[in-house]
């Protein structure tokens, strides 16, 4: 019997740096690389504690519980933005935004939206993870900024262009006859940067460059960091030149 092993993402530690320091830099050379070759890279990332994770996983729980009439309050000016409910074609998918989640003021406007009375406990939550996440963003923006010798221009880009989203999504499970049921259809983000967690189920699939797709297994305290459209032709730009 011959075992084909099955291509895994790289996996980076992201705690603990110093920029400029010897790690910085290997890690650098890392993050870059693995953007390059695959597109993205699983971040060992355990400033966002195994408690705050928990609580902002039972407060998208409980988000998700309310009524439809509640959550199509979520609405945005921007396409797909807002509440996303079940459709034919993706019958087990549902899914709300947060925009400027990395303000607490544009996120308790959300929560009043869908709790009148307040809920400062899920405010509270998602404000702080979002933060966290978004310092992860950065870091990995400033490394391949630096690696392609343009760190100069990272403040100011940083500074001028950056809103954060928060998407939550919410996936059913497939009745036994349906296991092979796609919840979403194949996409890339439009974004610069997407910044994905799991809870419990892995159900992340990735293509690589080759056609090929690796089932993502996500370790504790991980987050997957995806290139997405912008960040791409930034990588595809920099490797022609």
């Amino acid at each position: 019997m011959v075992s084909v092993s099955q291509p895994k993402l790289p996996i980076i530690n992201m705690d603990d740096l110093k920029p400029e320091s010897e790690s910085w830099i290997l890690r650098c050379h890392k993050v870059t690389h693995a953007l390059e070759e695959y597109g993205c890279f699983m971040a060992i990332y355990e400033a966002v504690s195994k408690d705050l994770n928990k609580d902002v996983f039972d407060s998208v729980k409980t988000l998700f519980e309310l009524p439809t009439e509640t959550k199509i309050n979520n609405t945005s000016d921007t396409p797909v933005f807002g509440y996303l409910g079940a459709t034919h074609t993706r019958p087990l998918f549902e899914s709300m935004g947060i925009e400027n989640v990395t303000s607490l003021d544009h996120v308790q406007h959300f929560a009043n939206l869908m709790w009148p009375s307040r809920n400062h406990h899920f405010s509270e939550n998602i404000h702080s993870y979002a933060n966290l996440v978004s310092e992860l963003e950065n870091v990995v923006k400033k490394m391949v900024f630096q690696s392609y010798g343009v760190e100069k221009n990272y403040e100011s880009y940083n500074k001028s262009s950056m809103t954060y989203l928060l998407r939550v999504n919410k996936y059913k499970p497939a009745k036994t006859n349906e296991s092979n049921v796609a919840t979403t259809a194949i996409h890339t983000d439009r974004s610069f940067v997407s910044i994905l967690s799991q809870n419990h189920v892995n159900g992340l699939e990735v293509q690589t460059r080759d056609n090929k797709w690796i089932r993502v297994e996500f370790l504790p305290s991980s987050f997957v960091v995806m290139a997405a459209d912008g960040f791409m032709v930034t990588l595809t730009y920099s490797l022609l030149c």
